[in-house]
């Protein structure tokens, strides 16, 4: 028997019609092949073939064939597997970035190896009280003044540098807070985004219950949820609203349909919604480190409703709970989850040492902003535990607190022992000490002669030695004051000469000189500064092929969307000529019929 009239016809329309909107899906991503963010698209089809495609009247004998080809939905070509490694590794490679730019900051005035900075200005100092060694030069003022110059320079290169690792930390500040700034900083940054995301999720949802599977939106997301990795680490989790069910009373989801007995029986057109969570490490209960996450964009749930502010209530937030542009060490930050129905949201505040972000440049400030026990532990004596220096043992590199605690401690301790050496220096052998004997001072004290609490950032010399009134000691006494022993006019320039040479400052767990000292401060920073460029190299190859692969999937071909738009030419053109055969045909049986 001769199938229907005009199914044939209708089988090479469908063909042509899925075939033209396939040539429109090739346009489109050829159109689209240098917009960022953009998703390559493809159109999903299925065979027609009804379920009981038998007429009565058919014969038994009759085989059954489909009636052609049905147009289910232009889909895009995303691995959500690929996304999530895309973002976590994203997050590895914006810590080391923000590591690396804060390394390089603090480079510019402690890495000696192209300039002459304070190791050097030891030196000069070391030269001169070595051509003072003459007893005839001890008074002289030519000589004298040349130690007392290259001491001031001494002192004004540590002002220098502790002002640059000031405006360093007030830099690393305004990454994560950028008020009153001409740019947005870290946290302005992630609530405009989770904000944006959270619009996104309604929006898409509106779309796709209203047929439209709102392609481009959901790139816009992407990329979003791409940007904030780079901050904080997430999790992207594709989940169905839920509702309650009175019978049989039960927890139900909307992208299935049920039976009366409450049995899943299939797939329902509601659209899955995206949930965004922020993970986070907690150790601060003292049993281990338990990974906790927040929930900071749920879907488009209640996205609709506002608080008073006119936030969202699907989206949570974060702020600032402790620093300051002028007091910004141990910065640390408040996340608040989405407003939950009838429950507080959930909330966690950073502390470097115990709640840390496993990545993100968030992270890389807040380290670079945590304060250094190097100070304690080297005043405090005993073995130092350089994993102590650090707030947190997962840090990569030694905070800006820790350079500072560097140069502070060889501020304090020169001044202490420059001081000591020239007192003993200006007493007589009857125990007289000339009042007038200060070289070195903290400068921001009133009167210009008070050597206490000196840092890096107040180290200056006396004003009594800049007057004139203030000289080196011509006493010395290296062997003890007594009557016969009244000492040589140049003990005190040699003690001050054995002490520049002399193990004096504590490094790590044995001392050295002032020079090594500073060596070994610049060292330490090319080797965090070293080892975070080869972490940063690797995660960036990582980063590189884990795109290259979503690329593969994701981004358009030029020559496979050209071979697509040859075949699906080709196939139009088959159909085409399908529908003139199946005219002929038709031509041919009227014509019998005549």
């Amino acid at each position: 028997m001769v199938r229907a009239t005009f199914s044939g016809f209708d089988t090479a329309l469908s063909a042509l019609r899925m075939n033209q909107k396939k040539l429109d899906v090739v346009g489109h991503n050829l159109a689209n092949m240098n917009t960022e963010g953009y998703t390559r698209q493809e159109l999903k089809t299925s065979s027609i073939n009804y379920e009981n495609p038998t007429s009565f009247y058919m014969n038994s004998n009759d085989v059954n064939v489909g009636f052609g080809v049905a147009m289910d939905e232009v889909r895009q070509l995303r691995d959500q597997f690929l996304d999530g490694q895309y973002r976590t590794q994203n997050g590895k490679s914006s810590y080391n970035e923000s590591i690396g730019e804060s390394l390089k900051s603090l480079s510019l005035f402690l890495d000696e190896t192209k300039v002459n900075g304070i190791r050097s200005s030891f030196d000069d100092i070391q030269r001169s009280l070595t051509n003072m060694q003459d007893p005839s030069k001890v008074q002289d003022p030519v000589y004298e003044g040349e130690l007392m110059s290259r001491v001031q320079a001494m002192t004004t290169l540590m002002n220098s540098a502790a002002e640059s690792i000031h405006q360093a930390e007030k830099n690393e500040f305004h990454k994560i807070d950028g008020t009153n700034t001409s740019e947005n900083g870290a946290i302005q940054k992630i609530n405009s985004l989770v904000s944006d995301i959270g619009d996104l999720n309604n929006r898409i949802k509106k779309n796709q219950l209203l047929g439209n599977p709102a392609l481009e939106l959901q790139d816009q997301r992407n990329l979003k949820l791409d940007e904030l990795s780079k901050y904080v680490p997430i999790e992207v989790e594709h989940f169905s609203e839920e509702y309650s069910s009175p019978t049989p009373p039960t927890t139900r989801y909307r992208i299935y349909n049920y039976d009366s007995a409450g049995n899943v029986k299939g797939r329902s057109d509601w659209p899955e919604d995206v949930r965004v969570n922020l993970v986070y490490r907690d150790s601060s209960a003292g049993n281990g480190t338990e990974v906790k996450k927040i929930t900071l964009v749920n879907g488009a749930i209640d996205a609709d409703l506002q608080d008073a502010s006119g936030k969202h209530n699907n989206v949570g937030k974060v702020e600032l709970a402790a620093g300051s542009i002028d007091a910004p060490l141990n910065t640390k930050l408040k996340f608040t989850g989405f407003q939950k129905r009838g429950a507080a949201a959930d909330t966690f505040t950073t502390d470097t040492k115990d709640v840390r972000f496993s990545s993100g440049s968030v992270q890389a400030s807040l380290d670079m902003l945590s304060t250094s026990d190097v100070r304690a532990l080297v005043r405090g004596g005993g073995t130092i535990n350089l994993a102590d220096l650090k707030a947190s043992n997962e840090m990569n590199s030694y905070s800006y607190d820790f350079y500072m605690g560097k140069l502070d401690l060889l501020a304090e301790t020169f001044t202490k022992n420059m001081n000591e050496v020239n007192k003993k220096g200006n007493t007589n052998y009857a125990g007289v000490t000339n009042p007038n004997y200060v070289l070195m001072i903290n400068k921001d004290n009133a009167g210009g002669n008070d050597p206490s609490n000196v840092t890096a950032a107040n180290i200056g010399i006396s004003r009594g030695w800049v007057n004139g009134t203030t000289h080196i000691g011509t006493n010395g006494f290296r062997n003890g004051a007594s009557a016969t022993n009244r000492g040589d006019t140049t003990d005190t320039v040699l003690e001050m000469l054995e002490q520049m040479t002399s193990p004096m400052m504590k490094m790590n767990n044995t001392k050295t000189n002032y020079a090594d000292y500073m060596n070994n401060v610049s060292t330490t920073l090319a080797t965090d500064s070293y080892a975070n460029k080869n972490a940063q190299e690797i995660n960036k190859a990582v980063l590189e092929g884990i795109n290259n692969s979503r690329d593969q999937l994701s981004g358009v071909s030029l020559d496979e969307e050209a071979a697509n738009m040859m075949t699906y030419s080709s196939s139009y053109n088959a159909a085409a000529r399908l529908m003139t055969t199946l005219n002929d045909t038709l031509e041919t049986l009227l014509a019998i019929g005549r």
